[in-house]
């Protein structure tokens, strides 16, 4: 029986090994790009190293990333190696928080702004907590946008995922304090709130918020506010994050459509900067599109350190 899940282990870290890599697919050919652009000349000038420093900040992984690679490669005596490795353990000394924290938290509120998938990205965390055997119920508490509380319970729906929606509510505080009321939490492992889409420069919505934390706190301490951004716009979904820390105090973060974006470094300059551990990489749309975030897998496949043949 140990053999069997041992080989069941294995097999389901091989494939989120291969998903990251896929996942990422967009963001490594620039990133490669980049080092093509060095590789293979007997003499690097400061031409060649102008262009590569631009091709790779292009990929979006920050000033200090940046200047830590070029620096190192101006160190090499053979700089016609692509020094893959030599990168990788560069850019994890730069990271000094602990990045692959476990998550404990029993309520997890999901932020954003708007569009970038925080609905069906609830939704796919409540499948991944229900495939890991936990007990997972998700709140639609986005008030203002029509279609949400329809968008959420389909996808609850069609999964098997319990489900608490209010067509009529217009307060989110008042409908998420009636579902926390309605909910057994010591029966529960895991609450996963869906919440508007809103503009940094939309104070009352921001303020809404803290409300609506207030409220949670009431219920449980063990709880957490996630950020949701998406991959697609690099550096400008991750100065969000920022902005919506100012308000919460955010635990943890979600990357989207991570597959359609060649701006995949962005992750690298987020952690360093506001040392908020990213929890899930979106990889695509299906349900099970969500690969709980791993450093090592995400470097391996941003610089292409992985064997697809192993």
């Amino acid at each position: 029986m140990s053999i069997i899940l041992d080989i069941q282990g294995i097999l389901k870290m091989k494939n989120l090994i291969k998903e990251t890599f896929k996942g990422l697919t967009k963001s490594r050919k620039k990133i490669l790009n980049a080092f093509s652009f060095i590789s293979g000349k007997k003499y690097i000038d400061e031409k060649s190293i102008i262009g590569f420093e631009a091709l790779l900040l292009s990929s979006d992984v920050g000033l200090e990333v940046t200047d830590e690679v070029v620096n190192s490669i101006k160190k090499m005596s053979d700089k016609n190696a692509l020094p893959l490795n030599l990168v990788k353990q560069k850019i994890k000394s730069l990271i000094n928080i602990d990045i692959d924290e476990k998550e404990n938290s029993k309520i997890i509120q999901v932020v954003g702004v708007n569009g970038v998938g925080k609905t069906t990205c609830c939704a796919k965390i409540a499948e991944y907590y229900k495939n890991q055997g936990l007990k997972t119920i998700v709140i639609g508490a986005d008030t203002y946008r029509s279609a949400a509380s329809n968008q959420i319970k389909f996808w609850c729906d069609s999964n098997s995922i319990d489900c608490i929606v209010s067509k009529n509510a217009k307060n989110p505080s008042s409908l998420l304090y009636e579902s926390l009321s309605s909910i057994n939490l010591d029966d529960t492992d895991k609450v996963i709130i869906d919440t508007a889409g809103r503009l940094h420069t939309s104070l009352n919505l921001m303020q809404e918020l803290k409300k609506m934390e207030s409220v949670i706190s009431k219920f449980s301490n063990n709880y957490a506010n996630w950020i949701a951004i998406d991959a697609i716009t690099g550096q400008n979904s991750a100065n969000q994050i920022g902005v919506f820390a100012n308000y919460l105090k955010l635990c943890g973060i979600i990357i989207n459509k991570m597959d359609g974006s060649s701006k995949g470094g962005v992750i690298l300059p987020a952690i360093k900067k506001y040392k908020i551990p990213f929890k899930f990489i979106g990889v695509g749309e299906n349900i099970n599109d969500l690969i709980p975030f791993d450093f090592d897998r995400y470097l391996d496949g941003l610089l292409g350190l992985y064997d697809e043949k192993n």
